[in-house]
């Protein structure tokens, strides 16, 4: 049919689509594709989750920088998009994981700052908050403030049995996991990588699977239970595969 709106918008659904799958080259290619072509027919709303994106798959490979210019550029095409918002909280939401990846932890907390701003101005969106609220509690838990990521974990947990989606669930026993962590609740958080990396393995999101392994293993080594030694070395074998078949730095 030849028209650039389609075919830019299928290039950022195919783009997003190998992300997950874990075809992060053809998932890069596809997704600077469709902001090129976003761009050049003037769709910003395109161009900026698309952007959103790329940032967060850089981000996942280890690319902090490039993906921090590429979500700063998103932002400043959000800024003039038909959906405005919604592309702001994810944008902010993308650019607090990316500065906290980075050890930007003040960075980190101000673009989380203005994504909840921003969610809460325009009212609540699902599909953002499940970018938003586990960056918030990765940041309040790398700030100390643990009541505060207690609040947002009950807010995913909520979510999760409301959408009861496979990703929904694994995102929620991860964030849950990782508040247990710093809690010293080894048990917990021990159970909580487990049942993520399970329903994240069944959603086919391998990177965020081989994350609840790498953070499991971490666990154990500092639990010291009997066989913790022997199924953390497993654990970050299998993550070690994952890490290298997606090219993540």
């Amino acid at each position: 049919m030849k028209a650039p709106r389609a075919i830019a918008l299928c290039q950022c659904f195919n783009g997003t689509l190998e992300f997950q799958a874990g075809y992060w080259r053809e998932a890069e290619a596809a997704l600077r594709e469709s902001i090129r072509m976003h761009r050049d027919i003037g769709a910003a709303s395109g161009e900026a989750l698309a952007c959103q994106r790329l940032g967060a798959l850089l981000t996942a490979r280890g690319d902090w920088e490039n993906g921090r210019v590429i979500l700063e550029d998103g932002i400043m095409a959000a800024e003039h998009a038909t959906l405005r918002a919604h592309c702001l909280v994810r944008l902010y939401a993308a650019l607090a994981r990316n500065r906290l990846e980075a050890r930007d932890l003040d960075a980190a907390d101000h673009a989380l700052i203005l994504g909840l701003e921003m969610s809460q101005r325009h009212g609540h969106c699902a599909s953002c908050d499940a970018l938003l609220l586990p960056a918030a509690i990765s940041v309040r838990i790398k700030q100390g403030n643990l009541p505060a990521a207690e609040i947002f974990c009950n807010q995913l947990d909520e979510a999760s049995e409301k959408y009861a989606s496979r990703i929904w669930v694994a995102m929620a026993r991860q964030a849950r996991a990782e508040l247990a962590a710093a809690q010293g609740k080894l048990d917990q958080a021990v159970m909580g990588y487990h049942e993520a990396y399970e329903n994240f393995t069944i959603a086919g999101n391998a990177y965020k699977a081989a994350r609840c392994l790498s953070a499991s293993s971490e666990i154990r080594l500092q639990r010291r239970a009997p066989r913790d030694d022997v199924m953390a070395q497993e654990a970050q074998a299998e993550a070690r595969e994952i890490y290298a078949r997606l090219g993540v730095g």
